[in-house]
């Protein structure tokens, strides 16, 4: 089951950090999956594509889809510290990685700290607050791929 969920994680981040032309479709699928019968409107659908994620219950529970998906969270051990680093670490050194990961859990408590423990999907979106600067990176360089692509 933990080699099944490392090797979808890896494809899924070897695709969005190698093939960017792809990487931005597949985090719009995913997306569109996450969004599925919540009566998400195209508007909401969109800001989710453009790294806009409002404070509200459904897209609460669209990030924790996408987390889930990405294998960085599960609702019984929550976030997955390691994992995020390997998607985030961008360019940094592995010696850097007991930082990003100290930094991170005293965000993650932080943040969490109001929010229930049964909460997954409100937990979710505390969690993201850590990350967002590193994942609108992550956005910004995808788009910048998948136009440089396009180009040629």
């Amino acid at each position: 089951m933990i080699a099944v969920r490392y090797l979808r994680f890896v494809l899924i981040i070897g695709m969005l950090l190698t093939i960017p032309v792809n990487a931005g479709e597949i985090l719009n699928r995913l997306i569109a999956v996450c969004t599925q019968g919540q009566n998400s409107s195209a508007e909401l659908v969109e800001r989710y594509k453009n790294g806009d994620f409002p404070d509200d219950h459904n897209t609460h529970c669209m990030m924790r889809c996408v987390a889930l998906n990405f294998g960085v969270y599960d609702d019984l051990n929550g976030i997955h510290m390691h994992d995020t680093w390997l998607m985030f670490r961008a360019g940094r050194s592995a010696a850097q990685e007991k930082s990003f990961a100290d930094q991170h859990h005293k965000c993650i408590a932080q943040q969490t700290k109001a929010f229930p423990s049964d909460d997954y999907c409100g937990r979710v979106f505390a969690i993201y607050q850590c990350y967002k600067e590193e994942f609108q990176t992550m956005l910004k360089n995808i788009r910048k791929g998948a136009a440089k692509a396009a180009r040629h």
